[in-house]
């Protein structure tokens, strides 16, 4: 396998990381559809250990998946598959879109906690997903 240029390693990364946080997104959104949110870090009891395991469990799913992206992109046989790429974009922006709907509401008062963490959280998930591409695209 030839090494990779500067320029699209970079790009690699970039695109590995974009899909980390998408993945991360995903996370967060089945997470907080079965009751585990960010902001119950700041209340007492088994709230925080699923609060916990949300922030593990999102940043957790960023870096595996940019790794993994990282590395299947990274490799030379992804070139050869340039046609599929372009048909396999429409099913899963369709996945994406109804991901999105599931989203659940935050209750008026809790909003502005909710965003915070919610935000504080797709933070901690870009910095590992950036370590996730890193790792998998260095030599």
């Amino acid at each position: 396998m030839p090494p990779l240029t500067p320029a699209r390693r970079s790009a690699l990364i970039i695109a590995a990381v974009t899909g980390g946080l998408i993945v991360a997104m995903i996370v967060e959104i089945m997470l907080a559809r079965r009751g585990f949110e960010f902001s119950g870090a700041l209340r007492s009891g088994s709230v925080r250990l699923n609060a916990a395991l949300a922030w593990w469990a999102v940043t957790g799913a960023a870096f595996l998946a940019s790794f993994i992206i990282a590395a299947v992109t990274s490799r030379e046989i992804w070139h050869l598959l340039g046609s599929l790429r372009s048909f396999a974009v429409a099913p899963v922006v369709l996945a994406l879109a109804g991901i999105g709907d599931l989203a659940p509401l935050s209750a008026p008062g809790a909003a502005v906690a909710h965003a915070i963490a919610s935000l504080t959280a797709l933070l901690a998930a870009l910095l590992m997903a950036w370590f996730g591409a890193f790792f998998a695209v260095r030599h």
